[in-house]
This record gives structure tokens, C-alpha cells and sequence, in this order.
């Protein structure tokens, strides 16, 4: 083999790094289950270069899932989102997607993430106020287990079923707002679950199916949401702004793979699976001339994903982070 062919070969193989290299433009059509993520990956050998290009490049609305249609540059080792309004003159963008197709790299259908065990608890006041009481066991021992018979004060017993489940929950400690001090909610510790078997005239009869601690009178009643491990990527219906007020197991600073509580829920239009932006209002500097009264951009902290919505609340996982996030920051769905 001549040395000409074996450097074409080497090139076909490495392509696109071997356009890179010669400081050509390529562009990119963004298919249908595409991340900057993959992206990052398959041209550039790098996954975790999407940070950078993401916080620096103004025109990208969301990091993990961008939208069929939606134009890339890649050129000099460097990937560029192509705003609407620039046009980059292509060069054979059929090559680029032929090699694609030829290294077998198929861009899937739809997005899902791993939840990471699911959301731990936190629960709004007005949530509440709509929940049932464990309220007796059949003897008067003080803890309780699974396969035990216990009654349940039902603040609307005549909607409760037969067969239906509930999780037992205890109240922790009590969460305010981070930017109002108005009381928002607690946090919660799952103790397990009950499934109603009788229903009486006051109170409903149930056992308990599963006990991940002891069970004691007064504690809660949630409907059982079953925790999912994935949730598919979607983009939010309508806008919803709101902030973090929690996190998980109290953690003051938060970064990636953390649940964090929102004071926005499903009244507010969130549903599972949407993405959220996390800033943090950005404060001029020592040398920014003073009294403009200008507005700076927002710093863009990371991104996280609805894992859990109820009426006044939701959990949300944290996908990254480039900065440290505490409770205040403000949350934005993404909607486009």
C-alpha cells in the first residue's frame, strides 16, 4: 500500500478529525434524539466538552436535548451551535452524515435518564392538609411492621377503595422558602406502605405490604406514586420560573445527581421529564460603573430534569453542574 493511500485511508477512518485538522467547516443537521452530549463524543472524542460550549455559547437554550433541524459548525476541534440568523456556508455535509451512518451510530428515538433512585421526599403544605393518619394497630405495641393490620383516619374516606395503596410517611423538619422565609413544606421520611382492606364508618382498615423503618401512630398518608428508574426528555408545554428550595437529605451545596425540591408542581404546568435550566442573578463587578441600573445576564449553574411533580411542588434531579447550586437558586423550564 502507498504511503498516498494509507494517509486517505487513515482520514476516512478518522473522519471528521481528519477535516478538523485541515481547518475546514462541516456542518451537522441535528436529528431527532441527538445531545450535545453524543455529539461531543462521537466528533470530538470528548464528552464532557459540552459544559464549556454550552456556558459560553449564547444560543444554546438547551444542553441535553437539541431539536431536528437545528444546524452545528464543527471545525478546528471546536463544535459551534449555527444561530438562526448567521448562515455558514456547508462543506459536504453529506460526507459528514455518510460517515456517520457508516460507523453505525444511530441517534436514538427518545431521551431518557436514569432517575437515580427517585425523589427521597419533600411535601408542600397544602399537601398536607390533603393526606390521611395512621391512627391505631390491633394491640398496643408501639412500632409496627410489614404484614401488620393498623386503622386509617382518611380525610376524604369516602373516595378511599378497597385495594387502594398509600406510603407512610413521617414529617421532618420544616423548609421555608429561601427567598420569601414563608413556610413552605417538610421534608419527609418514607417509613412504607399500606393497602386498604375494609372501610368502616370512621376509619379504614389496611395492612401494612412493605416497611423500610418503623411504623408509629401519626404518621402520614401519601398516594403511592411508584418511583420511576427512567424518564423520557420533553420539552415543558408552557413557561414556569421558580426556585429551589431544598435538597435532599438537607445538603446545603448541591451539584450533580442531587434531588432538589422546586416550589413549582403540576398546578403550575411541570410535568415529568421536563428540563430546567439553574442561574443565579449575576452581580456586577468592583469595576462596572455604577448607578446604570442594569440588568446582567443571569450565570447559568447547570440543568436538571422533573422527576417527581405533586400540585404545589416538584423534584428534580440535578443532570449536571458547572457551579455549586444552594437553595434560592431559580429554576426556568425549558420550553424550545
Amino acid at each position: 500500500m502507498t504511503i498516498k493511500k494509507l494517509l486517505l485511508l487513515t482520514c476516512l477512518l478518522l473522519m471528521p478529525l481528519c477535516a478538523f485538522a485541515q481547518g475546514t467547516t462541516q456542518t451537522y443537521v441535528i436529528k431527532k434524539g441527538d445531545t450535545l452530549w453524543g455529539i461531543s463524543e462521537r466528533f470530538l472524542k470528548d464528552s464532557d466538552y459540552w459544559p464549556n460550549l454550552w456556558s459560553h455559547n449564547p444560543f444554546i437554550g438547551n444542553p441535553h436535548l437539541i431539536y431536528p433541524g437545528q444546524k452545528i459548525a464543527i471545525r478546528d476541534g471546536r463544535i459551534e451551535i449555527i444561530p438562526e440568523f448567521v448562515t455558514i456556508a456547508p462543506t459536504e455535509p453529506e460526507s459528514l452524515e455518510k460517515a456517520i451512518e457508516e460507523a453505525g451510530i444511530e441517534p436514538q428515538e427518545v431521551i431518557t435518564i436514569s432517575t437515580q433512585g427517585g425523589s427521597p421526599g419533600f411535601i408542600s403544605t397544602a399537601g398536607i392538609e390533603a393526606l390521611g393518619t395512621l391512627v391505631d394497630t390491633i394491640d398496643n405495641r408501639l412500632l409496627m411492621a410489614t404484614g401488620e393490620t393498623v386503622f386509617l383516619e382518611m380525610k376524604n374516606l369516602g373516595d378511599t377503595r378497597i385495594g387502594d395503596r398509600f406510603a407512610v410517611v413521617a414529617l421532618a423538619k420544616e423548609v421555608k422558602h429561601p427567598v420569601t422565609g414563608q413556610k413552605v413544606g417538610h421534608r419527609i421520611a418514607r417509613l412504607g406502605t399500606v393497602q386498604i382492606i375494609q372501610i368502616h364508618q370512621d376509619v379504614a382498615t389496611a395492612v401494612i405490604t412493605s416497611s423500610a423503618s418503623e411504623i408509629q401512630r401519626g404518621a402520614l398518608l401519601l398516594p403511592v406514586d411508584e418511583q420511576p428508574t427512567e424518564v423520557v426528555l420533553q420539552k415543558a408545554e408552557v413557561p414556569v420560573s421558580g426556585y429551589i428550595i431544598d435538597g435532599a437529605d438537607g445538603k446545603i451545596t448541591l451539584s450533580q445527581y442531587d434531588v432538589v425540591y422546586l416550589d413549582q408542581g403540576s398546578n403550575s404546568g411541570l410535568q415529568v421529564g421536563n428540563l430546567l435550566n439553574i442561574t443565579r442573578e449575576r452581580e456586577a463587578s468592583d469595576l462596572a460603573i455604577q448607578n446604570r441600573n442594569l440588568v446582567l445576564p443571569q450565570v447559568l449553574l447547570g440543568a436538571a430534569v422533573v422527576i417527581e411533580t405533586r400540585p404545589e411542588s416538584a423534584a428534580a434531579l440535578v443532570l449536571k453542574s458547572v457551579a455549586p447550586m444552594y437553595r434560592g437558586d431559580r429554576v426556568t423550564a425549558l420550553t424550545e
